[in-house]
């Protein structure tokens, strides 16, 4: 593949699905300029501008698929609030994309996600429920508060 890893056309593909389904649900996407800001895309909702961070994960097992939600260039940095609104998560075999708001992800370093019902719940219940893929398909509202001027 060159100079050009596996792992970088992987963020491109998934950033892409991530375009055409924005595109599907009739919101316009933008791209920063600026290439160390820690997102990936700009959503343009009836003019109010999210910070979208795009993962993927190259590997899982069919069931669940685990993404590290930490800045590339601090491996015991997670993302914070202030770094981005909304984190895309791509399934890139079946081209489907979850959205989840800071109040799912809220700063956390790893994200279990569920691609598929899971008949055996070892690990989980009471408090625990597993995050499900499919409930996370639309493009969430963003509450934003007006600045007084």
């Amino acid at each position: 593949m060159g100079a050009v890893s596996k792992r970088n056309f992987c963020g491109y593909a998934a950033e892409s699905i991530v375009r055409a389904d924005l595109a599907k649900k009739g919101i316009v996407s933008l791209s920063p300029d600026i290439p160390w800001v820690h997102y990936d895309i700009v959503a343009d909702v009836d003019g109010v501008f999210t910070k979208i961070q795009v993962k993927t994960n190259m590997e899982h097992d069919g069931y669940r698929m685990r993404i590290d939600n930490r800045k590339s260039n601090g491996a015991s940095r997670p993302y914070t609030k202030k770094d981005y609104d909304i984190l895309a998560i791509v399934d890139l075999e079946n081209r489907r994309v979850a959205y989840l708001p800071y109040d799912v992800w809220q700063g956390k370093s790893q994200i279990s996600i569920m691609l598929r019902e899971v008949v055996d719940m070892n690990g989980y219940g009471g408090s625990k429920q597993p995050l499900y893929f499919s409930d996370y398909l639309e493009f969430p509202e963003i509450v934003t508060k007006e600045i007084a001027g």
